[in-house]
């Protein structure tokens, strides 16, 4: 296996011992508090962009999908954040971002300079960097776990109307995307709840309506 690049040297650990959110983009985000997410370091993902969540500070921005990258590459570039991890394919279209490879074995990777397993969605990747940046606990917020769609999951489609799926209805509105595949996806964070808990870490669901019901579950006010 190939050593660890320089530029994640400063990375690895650098967050031992904190508490951090990583924020999934539910219709249930337009509910937390700004204030409640500004209060502690965040992986925000995808299209979480400022005009969809004004007042919102960027720490580290996620993003993996082809698709998602592809049609934001402007955004992404114009985000203000400590880091940006970026899929390798497009690491060089947004300058100074990490580069994250993504392989099909099925594993928490703890070393995602070296590779990281998608698990069918942008939150397991996340999780797997906030484990290497060594945060204690991991709150999750905004993620619904549900989605409405056509057609079969992981199928392209183009979104027509409102955005049904997620925190702004003009989210994925007119883009192209891939379905969800809530299957594979709950396989993934399986995984990821033993490897917490085996470290004895945690991740805390503090959705209050998530359908995702694989970790234990908190409030927003035992945070706040």
């Amino acid at each position: 296996m190939s050593p660890m690049p320089n530029a994640w040297k400063l990375l690895k650990n650098m967050k031992s011992g904190d508490t951090c959110i990583v924020i999934g983009n539910g219709p249930s985000l337009s509910d937390v508090p700004i204030s409640f997410l500004n209060k502690y370091d965040s992986f925000a993902a995808n299209r979480l962009f400022p005009e969809y969540l004004p007042g919102f500070k960027h720490k580290w921005y996620v993003a993996v999908n082809p698709l998602v990258i592809e049609q934001n590459l402007e955004q992404i570039n114009k985000l203000d954040a400590s880091a940006k991890f970026i899929a390798q394919a497009f690491v060089n279209q947004v300058p100074g971002s990490f580069p994250l490879c993504s392989y099909a074995l099925r594993r928490f990777s703890a070393e995602p300079w070296h590779g990281v397993y998608e698990g069918y969605t942008v939150t397991f990747v996340s999780l797997q960097l906030a484990f290497a940046l060594g945060y204690k606990t991991v709150l999750l917020v905004g993620v619904d776990h549900r989605y409405k769609y056509e057609g079969q999951p992981n199928e392209e489609h183009v979104l027509e109307g409102d955005d049904p799926n997620h925190f702004h209805p003009d989210y994925f509105k007119g883009m192209r995307w891939h379905n969800p595949d809530l299957r594979q996806s709950e396989g993934a964070y399986m995984m990821a709840m033993h490897y917490f808990n085996n470290e004895n870490r945690s991740v805390v669901n503090l959705g209050p309506d998530s359908d995702l019901d694989i970790f234990p579950r908190g409030v927003i006010k035992q945070w706040a």
